[in-house]
């Protein structure tokens, strides 16, 4: 199972998150419980929500900072959970069952879950379906866009940190010690995913919903941001713009296929081959 990022992305990394079928519908949004389509017996309650739960070891931003975060249009980074880019109504304040937490309840982190790119969501005549396994209509760069502009101009000024840091810290007036070594942790997760953003163009990029470079991804943020000199380890140079973008595949077959990933160079059935994949997928993640 892929991750947005999966990119870190996210990594990268749907992300996710968020699942787009017409205009329409992600304006209006829809406040309706889900119909589960049936996928037999096995497909159990408990085992739905491990799938929109289980962290894969994906870590993206820290949740308090995200929770932080501003929209352009001075509302919160999750006031409406995401569902602003979403067919689902998500809690206000926190990120939907696309994003896992991991981590101590003070300090958890944020990463992408299976769900993220593998859930599909639609409405038909008024009444809402899920399809758990299916190629989510989820606009992944949207998110990653938002992310990095919305970090970007935190950092831009004192003025603008202020408040982030204030919330951050959870203290109107924060020690200056606290917010100065927040900064610079902020400053340097910036640094690299601004890079990544940057250099793989998907700060730019309209690939569209429901498509991603997620091996394009991977392979930049392994390559251009863990293996390079310190003190960032980063090598900019390495990080290709992620241009081949593909369908999120559906997973109700994947066991059975010969191979794995659009690409073809994922052999089933290999613990070797499968073991590099899924860590492929959670650095790149």
């Amino acid at each position: 199972m892929k991750s947005v990022g999966h990119t870190m992305l996210r990594a990268l990394v749907l992300i996710a998150l968020t699942v787009f079928v017409t205009t329409r519908s992600i304006a209006q949004g829809t406040n309706a419980n889900p119909f589960y389509v049936d996928q037999g017996l096995d497909w159990t309650a408990a085992a739905r929500a491990d799938f929109y739960s289980r962290d894969q070891g994906s870590r993206l931003i820290a949740l308090s900072r995200m929770q932080a975060l501003k929209q352009r249009n001075g509302q919160p980074f999750l006031a409406d959970g995401l569902s602003r880019l979403s067919t689902e109504s998500c809690n206000s304040g926190q990120p939907s069952h696309r994003l896992s937490r991991s981590g101590p309840q003070d300090c958890q982190v944020v990463g992408m879950t299976c769900s993220a790119c593998h859930t599909l969501q639609i409405e038909v005549n008024g009444k809402v379906y899920r399809v758990d396994g299916g190629p989510g209509f989820v606009d992944f760069y949207a998110l990653l866009r938002d992310l990095d502009k919305a970090v970007g101009e935190v950092i831009a000024s004192d003025s603008s940190f202020a408040p982030f840091a204030a919330a951050v810290l959870r203290s109107a007036v924060p020690d200056a010690i606290d917010v100065a070594d927040l900064r610079l942790q902020v400053g340097g997760w910036y640094l690299r995913f601004h890079t990544l953003m940057h250099g793989a163009r998907a700060a730019r990029e309209r690939l569209g919903v429901c498509r991603l470079d997620a091996v394009g991804m991977i392979f930049n943020r392994v390559s251009g941001l863990d293996i390079g000199p310190p003190p960032d380890f980063m090598i900019p140079e390495n990080i290709k713009t992620a241009d081949a973008p593909v369908r999120y595949p559906f997973l109700w077959n994947a066991p059975r296929q010969d191979k794995t990933q659009w690409p073809g160079f994922a052999k089933n059935g290999s613990g070797i081959v499968g073991l590099a994949r899924n860590v492929g997928q959670v650095l790149g993640g």
